[in-house]
């Protein structure tokens, strides 16, 4: 499955941050991965630093790997929600991918996966795999 999901854990610094979005980027490229289910639900806020990288740095990159498919489950800071949404105001403008914002990550990966009936088996792969440092592919 060409699926990518994945949720933000910890704090931010602009190190951080972008080692683990090259590393996202990298493991989506080598995997042909055509859809994300990005959950920022609990992300800490995004500082001014990280915001420039991603517009400036990440997000041209972003749009060259082929994701068709973006379910983002919202964070609960508003601040955090105003980024985001600028973020993809210019994502939108270099790439045709389909974005769709979820208040839960199972309305997004039934989204994203078009109803399939493994639903319950990609949530059941991630639950045991929360918590492992290297991201996996979801196959169903």
């Amino acid at each position: 499955m060409d699926l990518l999901r994945w949720k933000w854990r910890g704090s931010i610094d602009l190190i951080k941050f972008s080692q683990a979005l090259d590393y996202l980027a990298d493991f989506s490229q080598q995997h042909h991965v055509t859809r994300w289910l990005a959950d920022t639900s609990d992300m800490p806020l995004v500082g001014i630093d990280e915001q420039v990288w991603l517009g400036e740095e990440w997000l041209p990159r972003f749009v060259r790997l082929g994701v068709s498919k973006i379910g983002l489950v919202l964070p609960l800071s508003l601040h955090n929600v105003l980024v985001i949404e600028h973020l993809m105001v210019d994502t939108q403008r270099y790439t045709p991918a389909n974005l769709q914002f979820f208040s839960d990550s199972l309305a997004g990966l039934d989204w994203l996966t078009d109803s399939s009936p493994q639903i319950m088996a990609l949530e059941q792969q991630w639950e045991q795999s929360v918590g492992c440092r290297e991201p996996r592919p979801l196959v169903a």
